[in-house]
């Protein structure tokens, strides 16, 4: 016998609003939707709307609401500003992370090749672009693109990645409900998954710290640290300090809380990495308060979590876990890539 659940499953559909610039990136814009529907999905963006007003702001978060997924393409401009001095494309963009929808940002990787045409001139516009940006690649995985067709297969595979992994409430047509009450059924469930989605939203927003302008991964971070220097005349302990990227010190950082740890392997995994990949030639202990900026950074970007629990001697104590995002970022950082084939 078919289960009519599984029936009504299969002809889901997902319904993804398509953000970015307008004219400068119509074309990326019109392979993203063509992409989405022969993916058998519902496109959605503001291809009837060109001209940005507040009016059309508030019923572009109308259809944000109604929509499973938010794809946000950046290319050289930052768009028409509203009132505040914000583009209209970030103030999108706001509004989707705040109503916590699965985002997939696709911003250009090499603004300096983009044609002057399609680029801001003005120095305000210049910053008010990159400062998105940093807002858009902190503490998320992004995928950055140099072409049209690039971009167009990067959109098809983390979307179906994301329906994978993230799948959505979606839509079904009405008559491939097995019955009325299975509709009706579904459509309740439908709308208590939305509400608990929007608490789980807001008790996450109200327990995370809201730090505007974090580092970025390639970003550096000075690593004081102490050391034994041995010599003929004896041993002593020195002052040391690495010069270190937020990439660097992920990488050596999160494996060693795959499981609960204490603040004080962040120490003994960067001493490991002095070692082995700096070749450095002793045993570094880092600065406690090196340590505690470290910890705080990693929590802030989202890629561990800290719990108190019972020490083995006694007390409680704080203890790091890496996240799920952490996980995938530290994946991300460490998968090796296939070389480029030789012409």
């Amino acid at each position: 016998m078919i289960d009519a659940r599984s029936e009504v499953g299969m002809q889901k559909k997902y319904q993804v609003f398509v953000s970015s610039t307008f004219r400068d990136l119509a074309d990326e814009r019109q392979d993203a939707i063509r992409s989405i529907l022969d993916l058998g999905h519902i496109p959605a963006g503001m291809e009837l709307f060109p001209a940005a007003d507040t009016e059309q702001l508030t019923y572009i978060k109308k259809v944000i609401d109604e929509c499973d997924y938010y794809v946000l393409i950046m290319g050289g401009r930052y768009g028409s500003l509203d009132e505040h001095g914000v583009s209209y494309t970030e103030r999108e963009y706001d509004y989707a992370v705040s109503t916590g929808k699965v985002v997939l940002a696709f911003p250009h990787g090499d603004l300096a090749a983009i044609p002057v045409g399609k680029s801001e001139t003005a120095d305000r516009m210049r910053d008010n672009l990159e400062q998105f940006r940093v807002k858009v690649m902190t503490g998320r995985l992004v995928r950055e693109w140099k072409s049209r067709e690039q971009l167009e297969a990067m959109v098809v595979k983390s979307l179906v990645r994301a329906m994978a992994d993230f799948p959505a409430v979606g839509w079904i047509r009405g008559d491939a409900a097995a019955s009325e009450d299975i509709l009706v059924q579904l459509n309740q469930v439908r709308g208590e998954k939305e509400a608990l989605r929007i608490e789980v939203s807001k008790l996450k927003k109200a327990a995370t710290p809201q730090v505007d302008n974090l580092a970025g991964f390639d970003e550096s971070i000075k690593v004081n640290y102490k050391y034994t220097h041995h010599d003929r005349f004896g041993s002593e302990i020195r002052n040391g300090s690495a010069k270190l990227t937020w990439r660097e010190v992920t990488q050596a950082v999160l494996p060693s809380f795959m499981q609960p740890r204490t603040r004080a392997f962040i120490s003994s995994s960067l001493s490991t990495y002095l070692k082995e990949i700096k070749d450095a030639s002793y045993s570094a202990k880092v600065f406690s308060t090196d340590v505690d900026i470290i910890a705080s950074q990693l929590m802030a970007l989202g890629l561990v979590s800290s719990h108190q629990a019972n020490a083995t001697q006694g007390g409680l104590t704080e203890f790091l876990t890496i996240t799920e995002f952490g996980k995938k970022t530290l994946l991300e950082f460490s998968t090796v890539r296939a070389k480029a084939a030789s012409s």
